[in-house]
């Protein structure tokens, strides 16, 4: 056996061969490689040996190869099949291979990844060489399920975007097979600063820290003084970070340690005293009995986090998405401010001195001035024109604490000659507590004041106007400069506005040295196209850091008059990532706007959500939207653009098709008309109670579906975003006229892959496993303890699958205790304890079973594969959220029985107290799929109760079993019922 190199640069086009299937063939596209990471990659290339002579350099590290390789790795499996990602000059790989493993490198530095094959030639191992691949670790292409051991002793360091950290340790996850185990080292934290300390670096460690380090972690280099010494771009974590990176992957901690251990801290000591043989020896048997010690893990530069895919889950076990979400959909926060009589909007908070402080404008509800306004698509409706609202400062409560109080709430002082004030924000600086307000004389424009406190918000100075509107008439902000976020970044002031011209709110940027004199810069966040939610205006923003040492901003979409968000590096240039929280239904406290945000880190990646809600009466509440994980709203796909003939092709399918082609039943099982147009450009994909459309454009081709309401489409939207992390989903987008939203989705070139179980019995095989899997690694990450109140549901809710089975109870009454045979083989189920089963199954034991977040209607005619190429799409998430595990899987076994051509030829006679069921599987693919576990056995690392299944499988055939009217029931449906106990294991198998 022999392996082969990758020795041509990185943007070659060559190609790695691996060993036996087990290691793909190619590497990453030359795009795959940032450059970000060409910077690191030069770094490595430039030096390959530095790696290697680091570890031989001295007892200091000559210990980290000790806890690796006597402590960590000790007792591998014999020949374990090994993936190191970045492998370097194969430092590890050697002694693996030496000890009898096979190994397969990927590095993103060529260099190394030549010198590690030069020496595995050199030792005779090249043997033990399943390939190598040059590949950064977010890019990486290995086959899923295939290495009993991978290694990260690297790739960590230098991914300083969170998503692209999630996505290496994602592709890392599925390469595993099942008991594997991964292995990633960390840099702690206080790495970097103890590094640049030793190099007597104070100036840059000081602006490092100033600069927002100890929370964000990322290290950028300043320009290089010399080889010796620069370091390239670090992303540092706290043990917490780590571990929560892992378990997003669907993986589970199984063992922690510190690389150091006893030693963190004494490199001096440890070098002097340690140089002989014997000492050293002594030394690691030390250092290795003290790295799992708690009080260790962080105190040196590196920390070890051991994993496997999580199995069975603990009892308390909280996924990150519970935890802190990032799909929030409008229901009506928590009330956080209010009062009859007056309202209370735009809040604004900030940490200072220990206390967690909240302002917002209040003012009396019948101060307010309103002059008609009329915008297409909607009814005519009050536009703001004025009032007497004043801003004020309270303690802010711990969430679940109550309502602030307003009466106890303190006034913030106002600008002379000013009758109406409103948009605060505060930030903390150099222990005074600055506060930048917008206000405005009566029938006046608005412009931006600031005020200090140097009491912790007791007394403030006077106001002090900083910006006013733009004296130049063609100027975005030349009406209303309002609604500031002001931020303290490395010595400058940043602060984002909303500026109005006369027409439209966009948002402006502004920075100043001092906080008195600012600079405009102009619009960072302009109004979306036609339709976009933010069409007619983006307003009112609120800006915080973000997990990978960016800037995150929440602001109001005018259209849609919700919420949405977008990031940057650079305060200037912003990624848009679409709506984060949408309007609430009829009788929630944000059912007309949800708007206003206001943004409080609270620890651990994830920020507090405040925004203000207006209801259907218009009354104005603060309302507490709970925490977002901003690493999952990071890795959110972008939305699809939308475009001005996608703006035409919505009002095209809801001006032009009648009717009748709408109002489709909930079933569908009968045949339904399906609208195509006169000129073809504009039919129907599918007819049903949702129907979807496609319209042909001048920029191609876009499928169109309406909804069955507002919050039908915004759920979908979001659900298909969140499920993306693990998932393969179409770019999609929401379309807004009035109060009409429409989810407009990218054409997909593809078949259900119900359809391929005839025609393709292969790949329908492989698309189904990949299916599996990726469920598998979605649920892992999402599971939740199940509840009453958070189980989400379909249209088919535990009342309506339970009249299904009452329904089959009467139906199967004369046959209930007839035992089920299915060709010629007993299932030792009878058509009663089919029922017994399925009405208990409906009915879980409270705080019982599990909910992971889907789809909610997850069936084989809801994934789309690619004609030609392996891609394959899950679409149709209108009721994506948190679901019943087990019904989850139920739906997915009962669509391979129903929407399948994977049996034929059903027939039942009853005969001495049986029903006797013969059916002809088709293929090996039938047989494999109904006729045994297979599928099943694909989520055995969930928590299923696969009677329960079987049970919720009962009313998932409801339509099957009823079918016609031949006693005791259609043939069809009751040999799906017997081969769904072939499925889960209740029957007999011939």
């Amino acid at each position: 056996m022999s392996s082969t190199s990758l020795d041509s640069p990185l943007d070659a086009d060559s190609s790695v061969k691996g060993i036996a299937g087990l290691f793909p063939e190619g590497r990453a596209p030359a795009t795959s490689v940032t450059c970000d990471m060409q910077e690191v990659a030069g770094y490595y290339d430039a030096d390959p040996e530095r790696e290697w002579q680091r570890t031989r350099s001295g007892p200091y590290h000559r210990l980290e190869n000790e806890v690796i390789h006597h402590s960590v790795l000790a007792d591998l499996p014999r020949a374990s099949r090994i993936l190191d990602l970045g492998s370097g000059p194969g430092t590890h790989a050697l002694q693996l291979a030496r000890r009898g493993h096979q190994v397969a490198l990927v590095d993103l530095s060529i260099a190394s990844l030549n010198s590690a094959r030069a020496r595995f030639v050199e030792a005779g191992l090249d043997g033990q060489l399943l390939g190598t691949q040059h590949a950064a670790a977010q890019h990486v292409t290995v086959p899923a399920g295939q290495f009993d051991v991978v290694l990260m002793f690297g790739p960590l360091y230098h991914l300083l975007d969170d998503a692209d950290a999630a996505e290496a340790v994602r592709r890392a996850a599925s390469a595993l097979a099942p008991g594997g185990r991964l292995h990633a080292i960390f840099l702690t934290r206080t790495s970097i600063l103890r590094d640049l300390l030793k190099r007597g670096r104070f100036a840059e460690m000081s602006a490092l820290v100033d600069g927002g380090y100890l929370e964000h972690g990322r290290y950028q280099p300043l320009p290089r003084v010399s080889a010796e010494d620069y370091m390239p771009p670090a992303r540092t974590h706290h043990l917490v970070e780590g571990e929560a990176l892992l378990e997003a992957a669907g993986l589970e901690i199984t063992d922690r340690h510190s690389l150091e251990g006893v030693a963190a801290w004494m490199r001096p000591y440890v070098d002097h005293s340690a140089a002989d043989e014997a000492a050293f020896t002594a030394l690691s048997r030390a250092v290795r009995s003290t790295t799992r010690l708690a009080e260790l893990l962080e105190a040196g530069d590196h920390f070890l986090l051991s994993a496997a895919a999580a199995r069975l889950p603990r009892a308390d076990r909280r996924s990150r998405r519970a935890a802190g979400r990032a799909d929030i959909v409008g229901a009506g926060g928590q009330l956080l401010a209010g009062a009859e009589g007056r309202v209370a909007f735009a809040p604004a908070v900030v940490n200072h001195q220990g206390r967690r402080l909240i302002a917002m404008a209040v003012g009396p509800a019948d101060a307010r001035v309103y002059a008609p306004r009329q915008l297409p698509g909607r009814a005519p409706e009050p536009w703001y024109t004025g009032g007497r609202n004043r801003v004020v400062l309270a303690r802010l409560p711990a969430p679940g604490a109550g309502p602030v109080s307003l009466a106890d709430a303190r006034p913030l002082p106002t600008p002379d000659g000013c009758d109406d004030v409103t948009g605060v924000s505060l930030t903390t600086h150099r222990n005074e507590l600055h506060a930048y307000l917008s206000a405005r004389p009566d029938g006046g424009r608005w412009s931006i004041y600031r005020t200090i406190s140097r009491d912790s918000g007791a007394t403030w100075g006077p106001p002090r106007l900083i910006l006013a509107p733009s004296t130049q008439a063609a100027a975005t902000d030349s009406e209303h400069v309002l609604l500031p976020t002001v931020l303290h970044r490395d010595g400058t002031w940043w602060m984002w506005y909303a500026g109005r011209d006369g027409h439209h709110r966009r948002i402006h940027v502004a920075t100043s040295p001092d906080g008195l004199t600012w600079q405009r810069h102009g619009v960072v966040v302009t109004t979306g196209p036609a339709g976009a939610p933010d069409a007619y205006a983006a307003d009112c923003p609120a800006v915080t850091a973000s997990t990978n040492g960016g800037l995150l901003m929440f602001y109001g979409a005018g259209s849609s008059r919700s919420l949405a968000a977008a990031h940057s590096r650079d305060g200037l240039n912003w990624r848009p990532l679409g709506l984060v929280l949408h309007r609430g239904g009829p009788d929630s406290p944000d059912s007309r706007y949800a708007f206003y945000p206001a943004v409080l880190p609270d620890g651990a990646g994830r920020v507090r959500l405040l925004y203000s809600g207006e209801d259907d009466q218009a009354r104005w509440t603060v309302l507490d939207g709970g925490l977002l994980d901003t690493a999952l709203l990071l890795e959110r796909p972008a939305p699809l653009p939308l475009t001005c003939s996608i703006d035409a092709a919505v009002e095209r399918v809801r001006s032009e098709v009648p009717g009748r082609y709408w109002e489709i039943p909930d079933d569908c099982h009968d045949d339904a008309p399906a609208y195509t147009s006169a000129d073809g450009r504009l039919t129907q994909l599918r007819p049903s109670s949702t129907p979807v459309f496609a319209v042909s454009t001048t920029e191609g081709r876009v499928v169109i579906k309406p909804g069955r309401s507002r919050a039908f489409a915004e759920r979908e939207h979001t659900g298909l975003q969140a499920l993306a992390r693990h998932l393969p989903v179409p770019a999609t987008a929401l379309h807004y006229r009035g109060e009409e939203a429409t989810l407009v989705a990218q054409n997909l070139d593809g078949v259900p892959l119900r359809t391929l179980s005839n025609t393709a019995p292969d790949r329908f095989l492989r698309v189904l496993g990949e299916l599996a899997t990726r469920l598998v690694h979605g649920a892992t990450a999402t599971l939740t303890p199940r509840t009453d109140a958070a189980v989400d549901h379909s249209l088919e809710t535990p009342a309506v699958l339970s009249g299904w089975v009452e329904d089959l109870a009467r139906r199967l009454q004369p046959w209930s205790g007839h035992t089920l045979h299915l060709n010629g083989a007993p299932t030792q189920l009878s058509c009663g304890s089919l029922v017994h089963l399925a009405r208990r199954s409906l009915t879980p034991a409270p705080a019982s079973g599990w909910l992971v977040h889907t789809t909610g209607d997850l069936h084989l005619g809801n994934v789309v594969v690619h004609r030609s190429q392996p891609e394959w799409w899950v679409i149709d998430a209108e009721f994506a959220g948190l679901h019943d595990l087990d019904q989850t899987l139920a739906k997915l076994a009962g669509s391979c029985l129903k929407h399948t051509d994977l049996f034929t030829e059903a027939a039942v006679h009853e005969r001495n107290g049986t029903l006797q069921i013969t059916c002809q599987m088709t293929g090996a693919v039938g047989e494999q799929v109904l006729n045994s576990t297979w599928l099943l056995n694909r989520f055995d690392g969930l928590p299923l109760d696969r009677g329960r299944i079987l049970g919720l499988l009962v009313p998932d055939l409801y339509f099957r079993l009823t079918r016609g009217e031949e006693p005791p029931a259609a043939a069809e449906g009751l040999a799906a019922l017997a081969l769904a106990a072939r499925m889960t294991g209740h029957g007999a198998i011939r």
